[in-house]
């Protein structure tokens, strides 16, 4: 069901598509009553009660049990019913890729990863087929890719950065997390910042002349992206893999080093930014704990007293991060059609003192 922000919202029907995503966003959060959801809604109990028996009949919402209450007749519990549908996320990188499907709340139920071959269009066909089991709608895809390459599918698609989706899945499993400063670390380095509750990307942020010398691929010299780059350092320890980079003591020394542009370039960003903690997500993320230590030092070090409570954090999705962010933006643009929701409740904000007589 397609939905844009033009629809005359005077007319029945587009009320009630409104007010129909207005309870799926809800129920998204949790198991709710169609008491409680008519109470935080501000929908009347009919409407909700229609709304509720359509989407169970389409088994799109299902009863999970009572409600606990002291008085009163306890009501029925509903939840999305995550089984009814699937989204795609699609990881791209230069060597490899990965195909993922995720259930209507996001949760990754499978994905497989291959080499990026000649055959990449038709390979991407035959998982996206092999993982299309079932009854469930696919509502649509995202691919996380710094890449310009173009990839044909069935149905509806988006296109986001690693360092968007990597940010995604951080703010999904950890909460809010404004203003901070999400680091995608990997053959590139990418870097965006949360300010009310929006992902910015900070596109300079790799080109801050981080020493004194390197050549860079944008033209620069000294930029980070030349110093401490994913790509960099594996060249700098001569190891072939990321793997063998961040778990044998030998390369010790050359991630020492690569930490010291690191630092300056996050000092300077924390301060410029006001950005709250720092968390690091992508390849490198999985860098032992002194490696860990060694960087917050320095970076403490190069902040004045007052900014010492700046955090360094280790990626808590790890390797999945990509896939799982992709996963919800886009059940985000196709499921729950955030960004819908988002500019109707800045319309009724705006509208909400001239309705009171203010």
């Amino acid at each position: 069901m397609a939905y844009h922000f033009g629809m005359d919202f005077s007319r029945p029907d587009n009320a009630r598509r409104i007010n129909r995503l207005k309870v799926l966003s809800e129920l998204r959060k949790g198991t709710c009553s169609k008491a409680e959801l008519s109470r935080r809604l501000d929908i009347n109990k009919v409407s909700i009660g229609e709304i509720c028996q359509k989407m169970i009949e389409e088994k799109l919402i299902v009863e999970t049990g009572r409600e606990q209450t002291m008085q009163g007749r306890p009501g029925t519990l509903l939840s999305i019913n995550s089984r009814a549908g699937r989204v795609f996320s699609i990881e791209e990188g230069r060597a490899v890729f990965s195909v993922a499907v995720s259930d209507l709340q996001g949760r990754i139920l499978r994905y497989e990863r291959l080499p990026k071959g000649d055959s990449f269009q038709s390979d991407i066909q035959k998982l996206i087929s092999r993982m299309s089991t079932g009854d469930a709608v696919i509502y649509g895809a995202a691919i996380a890719s710094d890449l310009d390459t173009e990839i044909d599918l069935p149905f509806p698609v988006i296109r986001i950065t690693r360092a968007e989706a990597e940010a995604e899945a951080e703010i999904a499993r950890l909460g809010d997390l404004e203003s901070f400063l999400f680091i995608s670390w990997s053959d590139s380095i990418a870097v965006t910042i949360r300010k009310n509750g929006t992902l910015i990307p900070l596109p300079e942020f790799p080109h801050i002349r981080a020493q004194k010398d390197g050549d860079c691929i944008c033209g620069g010299k000294g930029c980070l992206e030349a110093a401490a780059s994913g790509r960099a350092i594996l060249r700098k320890a001569g190891a072939d893999s990321y793997r063998s980079l961040l778990s044998k003591a030998e390369y010790i020394d050359t991630l020492q080093s690569a930490m010291r542009p690191m630092a300056a370039a996050l000092s300077e960003a924390v301060q410029a930014l006001s950005a709250s903690s720092v968390i690091i997500t992508g390849r490198m993320a999985p860098m032992p704990d002194s490696i860990y230590a060694y960087l917050q030092t320095l970076v403490s070090s190069l902040l004045p007293p007052r900014r010492s409570d700046v955090v360094i954090y280790r990626s808590s999705a790890g390797e999945n991060g990509a896939r799982e962010g992709a996963a919800l933006k886009a059940l985000d643009a196709f499921f729950y059609h955030t960004e819908l929701l988002s500019k109707l409740r800045a319309i009724e904000n705006l509208s909400a003192p001239f309705q009171s007589g203010i």
